[in-house]
């Protein structure tokens, strides 16, 4: 377990940084809630963004959406270290305790009416946040693998660039060379 000494050490910077990835997973997360039905698309994406309101509702400056301009064009998320014991694991620790007793005992209602509230996105995320998320977002990475072949007595490595594009010369590739 981390100490209070440890907050500003490297163990703590480590801390920190998974708090503030998880806080802007959150954030990002709205992506994948779709604003006509109401309802997300990914459920580990619910409940990342169930775990920024939970980090927002830790209270005392715990965790915090800052931005100055309208748009949210500047949007940041604000951890502070120092409270890291003692607001934003105590919150977690609360949250999972509560859906974890609602499992146990089956109380399938309960858990559900809590999870919906920690996942309801309100108008601010859906107006504001979401259309921001959404003009920032990158595409996502493809992975495409290299092709080696002989030339002669020389191999050869044929690479390709990263993108589904890249990915099916790749596999045209394998089968042809």
């Amino acid at each position: 377990m981390l100490t209070s000494q440890d907050i500003n050490g490297e163990a703590g910077d480590v801390l920190h940084v998974i708090y503030l990835q998880m806080a802007r997973a959150g954030i990002t997360a709205l992506q994948f809630w779709d604003k006509n039905s109401r309802k997300w698309g990914q459920p580990h994406m619910q409940a990342r963004f169930a775990i920024l309101q939970v980090f927002l509702g830790a209270g005392e400056g715990f965790c915090e959406l800052q931005h100055t301009k309208d748009d949210l064009s500047d949007l940041k998320v604000r951890i502070d270290r120092n409270k890291i014991q003692s607001h934003g694991r105590r919150a977690i620790n609360a949250f999972l305790q509560k859906l974890q007793v609602y499992k146990a005992t089956a109380d399938f209602e309960a858990g559900k009416k809590l999870y919906d509230e920690y996942t309801e996105v309100n108008e601010w995320y859906a107006t504001k946040a979401r259309p921001e998320v959404l003009r920032q977002a990158k595409p996502r990475k493809v992975f495409v693998q290299a092709n080696t072949f002989l030339e002669g007595q020389t191999v050869v490595l044929k690479e390709y660039e990263p993108t589904p594009e890249g990915m099916i010369q790749s596999f045209v590739d394998r089968d042809y060379i």
